[in-house]
Order: structure tokens, then C-alpha cells, then sequence
């Protein structure tokens, strides 16, 4: 009688869990910690795979061009929301508020009726409007505060975002990464996943592969922005079930080289 497999729901089945590991050169102990070494040749090899990879990197690179209210209106309204939905959204609250005192200003039932696709909205409409009346209650400007994000030592700045309503540990990394260019790494749902398909973590533990990546990358923004694109690709590419073919490629690639 044959042997099932079974499977985590990440294609690769779990008894051949150590044979993965291995090719990747990441140990099958699902409490490894990836070295520099082992986590630019699985990111040099994902590059190769998954174009959209690249194309992800330089949209990313792209929002340390935008405002900072757009990024944060983007940021909260992306919590368990698609991009093109997210974008939609952010899009209408930034034409009708341009300037952090309109968005204090307004009523959350105002902002509601603007970000209805995105799920929560009515949780979400409350938390874009307490978010900007604590920032300027706090700060008394957008440029105050940016200026803190930007000139403050990181984990005052990192603290100074996780202060804010609506804003947690990925949220707070997305702004300071993305916008500012300084080393912290986000840790989304298919980041995650990923993480624990490579053994990373045993647990669903998001904050411990943001630890691990910047433990083996340093502070090293541009390395960081260029994982989290990777890292995102390969999460959406290998969801529900996915990407079985694309996993089996990835173990046998032996990419090397620095990002």
C-alpha cells in the first residue's frame, strides 16, 4: 500500500520537506535561521523564476516618491484588502483630503462611503481619522512628523509609528522601508507563509521572520526592499495550494552572489 503524502498547502509535500531544505541550502529544522548566504541565493533564484519579482521591486522603490498621508492612507486601508482594491480606495480619500487637518477634520462617516470595497471600512474610515488627529495632536504638522520618521533614531521612529491607531508591526516597517528607506522588514500573510514553509518558523509568527531577515541582510535597505519584493512574489505565487512546479525549480537552484 502506498504512502500518502501530505502537504502544508504550499505544493511541496511534507516528507520531502528535508530534501527542500536541503536544496535550497536552508536545514530541514523548521527552527533554522536563514545566513546571508542561504537567503541571497534563494532570492537570486526566485529573481530568475518570477519576473513579476522585479517588477514588484521597482513599484515598491517607486512610494519613496509619495506623499506621506497617501502612504499611511494606503497602508491602513491594505490590511486584508487586494492592491487593485486598496489603491482604488486610497485614491478617492486623497483627492477629497489633500492635507492632514482635512482628514482630522472629517467625521469617520464621511471617509466610510470612500473606502467600501476594501472590507472593514467602517473600522477602517475610524482609524484614518484617528490616526491623523494623533499625529497632529502630537506632531502639529505632517512635516514634523515626517521629519521624526526621517532624522530620529530607528527604533524611536519605528515606536512613534507603532503609537499610532491603525498601525501595527508590518504597517509601521511598510512606512519606514518603503517611504523613508530605512532597514525595517515587512512581514505580510504571504511572507509568513512563506517563512514557514521554509522552516524559518514553526509558528505563525510574523515579528520573528522580520527579525531573522534583518539579522541575516543587516541594515541594509536597498537588500531589504529587494527581499520583501521577492519574498511577496514567490508568497503570491505559491498561494492556496499553488505553485507545486515552482517550488520543485526553486530547490534546485544553486543562484549565488550579493544583493
Amino acid at each position: 500500500m502506498k504512502r500518502r503524502s501530505s502537504s502544508d498547502g504550499s505544493g511541496v509535500p511534507k516528507d520531502r520537506a528535508s530534501d527542500f531544505h536541503s536544496g535550497l541550502g536552508v536545514s530541514s529544522d523548521v527552527r533554522a535561521r536563514p545566513t546571508r548566504g542561504e537567503l541571497v541565493r534563494l532570492l537570486r533564484t526566485i529573481e530568475r523564476e518570477l519576473p513579476e519579482a522585479a517588477r514588484l521591486y521597482r513599484r515598491l522603490r517607486a512610494r519613496r516618491r509619495a506623499p506621506l498621508l497617501w502612504v499611511l492612507v494606503h497602508t491602513v486601508l491594505s490590511h486584508q484588502s487586494t492592491g487593485p482594491r486598496t489603491f482604488q480606495a486610497s485614491r478617492r480619500v486623497w483627492t477629497r483630503y489633500r492635507r492632514l487637518e482635512e482628514l482630522a477634520r472629517a467625521r469617520p462617516g464621511e471617509v466610510e462611503p470612500l473606502v467600501w470595497e476594501v472590507g472593514l471600512a467602517r473600522l477602517k474610515a475610524r482609524r484614518l481619522v484617528d490616526l491623523a488627529r494623533a499625529v497632529q495632536g502630537r506632531w502639529g504638522s505632517l512635516r514634523r512628523f515626517s521629519a521624526e520618521l526621517r532624522t530620529a533614531p530607528l527604533e524611536e521612529a519605528w515606536q512613534a509609528l507603532l503609537s499610532l491607531p491603525g498601525l501595527g508591526p508590518k504597517s509601521a516597517a511598510v512606512v519606514l522601508l518603503f517611504r523613508y528607506g530605512r532597514p525595517k522588514f515587512p512581514v505580510d500573510t504571504n511572507i509568513l507563509r512563506v517563512a514557514r514553509q521554509l522552516g524559518w518558523v514553526r509558528r505563525a509568527d510574523p515579528e520573528e521572520v522580520r527579525r531573522q531577515v534583518e539579522r541575516a541582510l543587516g541594515a541594509d535597505p536597498e537588500a531589504l526592499l529587494r527581499a520583501h519584493a521577492d519574498l511577496l512574489a514567490l508568497g503570491r505565487a505559491t498561494q492556496r495550494g499553488r505553485g507545486h512546479h515552482l517550488w520543485r525549480r526553486l530547490k534546485g537552484g544553486r543562484a549565488t552572489g550579493r544583493i
